[in-house]
């Protein structure tokens, strides 16, 4: 029945989605993105935010206008008196009317991309122009409204109407197509016809601090800022009583916004937003506890993919109300890391890194969380890995061993070296199989109580995922090994069989392998689809209908099935639903989850579903809840955007920009759109964005520069992209953008031209041909030149060549004469060799002569010796003396002298001119010396000994003054 309810409720509901678009969940926080000033770069403080037609997000910052376009943020104009912005409405053309601190006008974007703000306080008279902060901009067909304290405009065909209060104002408020105005004298009034007119009991507002009105089927809803809500028609004005009256009279009411389905969301200065519905009934509140990261809410808008954008006193958050997921978030926000999770008794448990957390869990979807809790089960402090119902006992399976949970307490019923999961033994309902760190263990139910009994003996390996089949196989993978099949003995206490399956047996790899039971079925998670065994020849095969969906080609990290038929999985980074349909089809629905990507805890992904419809996914940033009967359009159509275009060169020259610190002071050149570059300017960098705003840091983004590039380029999470060195030619730069729901954006463009350099110009080539005539011309001028010059070179070579014969016939006169000097030369030459030859064969000769003398000399000096008889003594004493006196005779040597003189360049008298202490025997020896005689040779030469030879060498020294190391010999030679 149940599920038969379910199926006629789903079309219902696809019908209604639309509707249900902007209403918050109740379960559950919303995904909550955060942008505080450091991320911005601007004020803290926030007073206002639009959409415009594009889907572009505008702040009103104390800085100025503040735009966001999905991935960057910038000032993009400010007042003239540079004073904070407080409000903003916008047109259908775009163009935007400003409220600011003693200042309002409008700015429009230029065709540059700048935004350029125009003041229309100009046309105010003087006295009118003292007042304060605008603190409201409300269009209302072709005029528009400005609110301040001191005056309300009404701004309309250039000129402005000034409504005055006697007091001063309090509040503006648009209610459908009427203005309200709160007078802090007169009450509430209505602005007709350009003119304030009382309503109706009207005085009862004065001093309520109304900060916004609804008008709802009752009448108008009032929310005041202390007092809380009132519903006011012309009968009465009675408080609406809300569940929440404590909070909004405490914390101060400071905006609202109405949300779809009667659901109103309410801003307060200190204790965030709440929700409430139409019966005052809380639904949501959000805080700085539950992700908000300031309290003081200033105002609201819901943009076009049904997100609630925040504006606070200290930062700008975006919540994802649309969203069919929402985080199950409690005050103390402690745990994250979610490894599984289970509804039992209304009490919702989650498995941690420390322990076991337990909250109530109809009061946490009542939307009373104040003082709803995780709080932890005592006597589990590590991690809890699994936790299951078997018959009417909770179990949980933690590092420490198996636990049995009742309410907030524990009890140990098996210390183990770690426990992961367990599953009944089949057609055994009282034996309850754990599969642990180290093998597997048996627990039995005895009197309504799960006790342990043993480990079974045969099987060691770690047995974390653990499945059952309908003929008592249990089936375990290990990730790094593959696949067991296990068998029980009849007393269950040894594994009697154990079969082995890996890529040997059929699957793609060994690696990454799960088990899983759909249906009574086992099938095997793989990184290439879902795989199960062929009865026949027992090998591992593809799954025919899981080939179909997901397909083979993605891991395959988890299938589990629900109590309304359907089968949860998760495909690589993705997670769906198969929805089964007739004749074994099935709808896949993958979309919603796609926020879950990159979430879950790596090899411990987890879904748990109930029959209520409820689904908690445990992922590394806390649990998620799905919603199945809340939808969310996910085809919605935004727009890529081109944000900035500078060239490189000049560096950082912007084309076109939105950034406020490029925007001239006064309106010039610059408003125009720069799109024919010169050829300097060739290197452009672009910047781009989305206009999707949920997940936007997990768009990817396509481009594609027409004119250079061949094709799209491939997606990726680049949001620039720069070339440089682009030839002359016109391009258009695209770029499209695909969401985390894979819609693909409508596309940017940027035209541009880029020049060709200056000398490829048609003035270049103008002047090229110019200068070609004149190059023609120089050269035929040139020719003529260089003729009427060969003419007459001719004519000065021809006399060259008559000068040059001549000068040829000196030169062989002269090259004749030289030759016979040459002769003569070497007839001198041999001249001297003879004479020098005949003095050295005298001076041979001479030594010959001189020596035999010597060796006669010595011989009758030996025989005079000897001899005692005096006979001969007389004539041996005339040979002596005739020898003597040949030895010391000067004929030989003044004929050697004058030779030697003629040879020497009168060496002899120059020596004796130039040292006169020098006697006849040093001269000789020094003309020896000249000769290069050594010592042995010159002693016969001077009728010496040798030793005599040194010491007239000794002498002369002295005489010549030569130094110690000084030799005489060398110095002979060079004088």
């Amino acid at each position: 029945m149940t599920k038969f309810i379910i199926r006629i409720l789903i079309p219902v509901i696809s019908f209604f989605a639309p509707i249900l678009q902007a209403q918050i969940k109740k379960i559950g926080v919303p995904f909550i993105t955060n942008y505080n000033p450091k991320l911005y770069k601007a004020a803290s403080e926030n007073w206002d935010v639009l959409q415009d037609s594009k889907g572009m997000m505008f702040f009103a910052n104390h800085f100025g206008i503040m735009r966001f376009d999905g991935v960057r943020w910038g000032i993009v104009t400010q007042p003239e008196n540079r004073s904070m912005v407080r409000s903003m409405a916008i047109d259908k053309s775009d163009k935007i009317y400003v409220g600011a601190q003693g200042d309002f006008g409008f700015v429009v974007q230029l065709p540059n991309g700048q935004y350029q703000y125009t003041s229309l306080v100009k046309l105010l008279p003087k006295p009118a122009r003292n007042f304060g902060d605008v603190l409201h901009t409300i269009i209302r067909g072709k005029e528009v409204l400005f609110f301040s304290y001191e005056r309300i405009f009404i701004y309309k065909n250039n000129t402005i109407k000034v409504l005055n209060s006697k007091t001063s104002f309090d509040d503006c408020f648009e209610v459908g197509n009427d203005i309200y105005v709160s007078d802090n004298e007169k009450g509430l009034l209505q602005l007709k016809n350009d003119v304030l007119t009382k309503v109706a009991n009207g005085d009862k507002f004065v001093g309520m601090q109304v900060r916004k009105i609804f008008k709802t089927q009752n009448g108008l809803l009032l929310l005041t800022q202390k007092n809380g809500l009132f519903t006011f028609n012309e009968k009465q004005f009675v408080p609406f009583k809300t569940e929440v009256d404590h909070l909004l009279k405490q914390n101060q009411i400071s905006a609202g916004i109405q949300l779809s389905d009667g659901y109103i969301g309410i801003g307060t200065r200190q204790t965030g937003l709440i929700v409430i519905d139409s019966a005052g009934n809380l639904i949501q509140h959000i805080d700085k506890q539950m992700g908000l990261q300031n309290e003081y809410v200033t105002n609201f808008k819901i943009d076009k993919e049904s997100n609630l954008w925040v504006t606070l006193k200290g930062g700008i958050s975006q919540l994802q109300i649309s969203s069919p997921l929402s985080r199950i978030v409690d005050s103390s926000n402690s745990e994250t890391k979610i490894y599984c999770s289970k509804i039992y008794q209304n009490k919702l448990y989650i498995g941690t890194d420390n322990g076991l957390f337990g909250l109530d869990w109809n009061a946490y979807k009542s939307g009373k969380r104040e003082n709803v809790n995780f709080q932890h089960i005592p006597g589990m402090s590590e991690n809890v890995w699994n936790v299951a119902v078997f018959g009417n006992s909770l179990l949980a399976f933690e590092k420490n061993g198996i636990f049995e949970i009742s309410g907030n307490s524990a009890k140990a019923i098996a210390k183990i070296d770690g426990a992961w999961k367990g599953v009944l033994v089949p057609n055994h309902p009282d034996l309850l199989l754990v599969g642990g760190y180290t093998g597997l263990y048996l627990l039995k139910k005895i009197n309504n109580s799960w006790v342990f009994q043993h480990k079974i003996k045969g099987f060691e390996d770690s047995s974390r995922i653990i499945e059952t089949d309908k003929n008592g196989n249990i089936w375990i993978a290990h990730g790094y090994k593959g696949i067991f099949k296990l068998k029980f003995n009849s007393t269950f206490d040894v594994i009697s069989d154990i079969q082995f399956y890996n890529d040997k047996s059929g699957f793609p790899s060994s690696l990454f392998l799960n088990v899983f039971k759909i249906h009574d079925d086992i099938l095997f998670g793989t990184p290439k689809g879902v795989y199960k065994q062929d009865i026949s020849s027992k090998k591992m095969i593809p799954d025919l209908i899981f080939k179909k969906y997901p397909g083979l080609e993605n891991h395959i990290r988890l299938l589990k099935a629900d109590s309304q038929d359907n089968i949860w999985y998760i495909s690589g980074e993705n997670t769906g639903k198969m929805i089964r349909k007739n004749k074994g089809n099935f709808h896949i629905e993958e979309l919603p989850f796609r926020k879950l990507r990159y979430l879950y805890v790596p090899g411990f992904e987890n879904i748990e579903t109930t029959p209520d419809g409820d689904v908690f996914f445990g992922t590394q940033e806390g649990l998620i809840h799905y919603s199945t009967i809340k939808t969310k359009k996910y085809e919605t159509k935004y727009q890529a955007v081109i944000s900035e275009v500078k060239s490189i060169f000049p560096k950082d020259s912007l084309l076109f920009s939105s950034r406020y610190d490029v925007l001239p002071n006064k309106t010039g050149s610059h408003d125009q759109l720069q799109t024919t570059l010169p050829h300097s300017n060739n290197a452009l960098h672009f910047s781009f964005a989305s206009l999707s705003f949920d997940a936007a840091d997990a768009t990817e983004y396509q481009y594609w520069l027409e004119g250079f590039e061949p094709k799209w380029s491939d997606y990726s999470l680049q949001t620039e992209k720069e070339y440089t060195n682009l030839p002359e030619n016109d391009y258009v730069f695209h770029v499209r953008a695909k969401n985390i729901y894979g819609v693909v954006s409508e596309e940017a463009v940027f035209k541009f031209e880029v020049l060709p350099p200056w000398y490829r110009t048609i003035w270049a080539y103008i002047l090229y041909f110019a200068l070609y005539s004149v190059v023609i011309y120089l050269i035929i001028k040139y020719q003529k030149s260089v003729a009427s010059r060969q003419r007459r070179q001719l004519i000065e070579d021809q006399e060259k060549e008559l000068l040059r014969s001549r000068a040829e016939l000196n030169e062989q006169k002269l090259t004749f004469e030289q030759e016979n000097m040459n002769i003569m030369r070497e007839n001198l030459e041999s001249t001297i060799n003879l004479k020098n030859a005949k003095v050295a064969s005298n001076t041979v000769n001479l030594i010959h002569l001189n020596e035999i003398l010597l060796s006669i000399k010595e011989l009758i000096g030996q025989m005079d010796k000897k001899n005692d008889a005096n006979v001969n003594f007389g004539l041996l004493t005339k040979i002596n003396k005739l020898i003597d006196h040949e030895l010391q005779g000067d004929k030989h040597w003044n004929e050697f002298e004058e030779i030697f003189n003629q040879l020497h360049d009168n060496f002899m008298q120059r020596l004796k001119s130039s040292y006169p202490e020098l006697t006849p025997r040093d001269m000789r020896l020094c003309a020896y010396l000249r000769m290069n005689f050594n010592t042995k040779e010159i002693a016969p030469l001077l009728g010496i000994s040798v030793r005599g030879v040194e010491d007239t060498r000794y002498r002369i020294r002295k005489k010549l003054q030569l130094p110690s190391d000084a030799n005489i010999t060398e110095f002979i030679l060079n004088f």
